[in-house]
């Protein structure tokens, strides 16, 4: 084999060389692609994110629930969700806490706001407290995960079937079931019969 004839098959034998690397990097390229856009995708679906925008993801039928305890879970009609996934604006949003003692707390409101990584949720608008047979009605309220409170200092009205009563100011403790009106409280009660002093009222 003449001096050609080997620089020849050397060079055949690197190009075949260069071309099962660059075929090989480019297998490489592919599968990282589809684990990143598998892991991008992954983290938008722990959301529903149906739709992404300048402002972050929006989505519909927006469902989150808590890893604490007592739990809580939340749903809203859309959410808008920040970029870093920790804050969302909800629309028409509606919570159950999950009381201490056994029982279920109902909030539903206009909309609100939620930090994921405080623990915390704002409800404006219209929003209305269902405990028992107690229905709660005021402009706002906050929950803090970290206190297990949910607390307002705007005016506030409580229908109970036979009681009704206003006031200012409430705060609601989810994990001993227990709630209070603050200030100015006006009562009213319908249908209860006249008992002996010391007596417990038939409520």
């Amino acid at each position: 084999m003449d001096h050609k004839h080997i620089e020849r098959y050397y060079r055949l034998r690197n190009l075949k060389r260069a071309s099962q690397i660059m075929v090989l990097a480019a297998i490489l390229m592919l599968v990282s692609g589809l684990a990143a856009s598998r892991l991008i995708l992954k983290k938008t679906d722990d959301f529903g994110a149906s739709e992404v925008s300048s402002n972050g993801s929006r989505i519909s039928n927006f469902t989150f629930s808590s890893s604490g305890f007592p739990r809580w879970d939340l749903q809203a009609t859309s959410a808008q969700i920040s970029d870093n996934m920790d804050k969302v604006k909800l629309k028409l949003p509606k919570v159950v806490y999950y009381g201490g003692l056994g029982g279920a707390i109902y909030l539903v409101a206009e909309s609100g706001n939620l930090d994921k990584k405080r623990g915390f949720v704002s409800a404006k608008g219209s929003v209305k407290i269902r405990y028992k047979d107690f229905e709660f009605a005021s402009s706002d309220v906050d929950y803090s995960e970290g206190s297990l409170n949910a607390a307002t200092s705007s005016p506030v009205s409580l229908n109970g079937g036979n009681l009704k009563l206003t006031g200012k100011g409430l705060k609601l403790s989810v994990e001993k079931e227990e709630i209070h009106i603050e200030h100015e409280v006006r009562a009213s009660l319908f249908n209860v019969k006249w008992v002996g002093p010391g007596r417990k009222l038939p409520m």
